[in-house]
């Protein structure tokens, strides 16, 4: 089961209605890969052998099993001032997930925060009754077939007000222009406890993004969380190889959050 305490937010087994990658050169894909592995140290080593792992045949290109992920998180409060910024670290296992087998499969998550700075950061919490400690490690679901990418996103920790907001997800086929909208319940979660979303998603554009792993083509994505204690935008990039590429989200209190991919490591 998932390993958090404020509640799951879990997606129905039912369909919603539906309405290259670059890089720069060789050289990067090399100091990426190295940098990769010097910089993830300050995360715990997670055993992982595709080989021996893989439960399901859907997943492989996104979420392939073993690959890791490290994203840079950087975290605004309404006026722009920088509150945090930190590493996220993101390993598919190939597993089932153990909150609902049937539909989604495993991820573990890591987050590397300082404990000096966490009341500081609460501080700037938009949901004030949400109480639960801090979490460097949590797994969580994950879906990849031919009709759609999902994940949860991260919303440990500071990053807990993701949870109302629109998750990323695309349904395929994609093209500019394309809608769907989706509605969400939500169990727990302080403030947010009962809460039912709904959720608007559009296909904005193609766009050609500079990350630090290089140029990818992705699609631009937004999604909108429409709830009676306010409003959430997320914006996400997403490429056929790599996924969520990065993600700004806008909160109904108007802060901004970035989550943006890095480094990768390929075993």
């Amino acid at each position: 089961m998932e390993l958090r305490k404020p509640g799951l937010r879990i997606l129905p087994s039912v369909t919603h209605n539906f309405n290259h990658m670059k890089l720069t050169t060789t050289l990067i894909i090399f100091l990426t890969l190295v940098s990769c592995k010097e910089r993830s140290t300050s995360f715990e080593e997670i055993q992982c052998s595709p080989s021996t792992t893989s439960e399901n045949d859907n997943i492989g290109q996104v979420f392939k099993p073993c690959r890791q992920y490290i994203y840079q998180a950087k975290y605004w409060d309404e006026d722009y001032n920088l509150i945090s910024d930190e590493l996220i670290w993101m390993m598919a296992t190939g597993k089932d997930w153990d909150a609902q087998p049937e539909l989604q499969d495993e991820i573990i998550i890591q987050y590397n925060y300082s404990e000096d700075k966490i009341d500081e950061i609460k501080k700037f919490g938009i949901n004030k009754t949400l109480d639960y400690p801090w979490e460097r490690k949590v797994i969580t679901g994950i879906i990849e077939n031919k009709n759609q990418t999902f994940m949860h996103p991260f919303r440990q920790n500071q990053y807990a007000f993701t949870e109302v907001a629109p998750f990323p997800s695309v349904n395929f086929p994609l093209e500019i222009g394309k809608t769907w909208d989706s509605n969400m319940n939500i169990s727990g979660w302080g403030d947010w406890a009962e809460s039912t979303l709904k959720e608007s998603y559009e296909v904005i554009g193609r766009d050609s993004i500079e990350l630090p792993i290089g140029v990818l083509q992705a699609w631009h994505v937004r999604g909108i969380a429409y709830a009676d204690f306010g409003n959430s935008q997320n914006d996400f990039w997403y490429n056929e190889k790599f996924g969520f590429v990065k993600t700004i989200i806008k909160n109904y209190k108007n802060q901004l959050l970035k989550f943006e991919l890095q480094e990768i490591i390929e075993e």
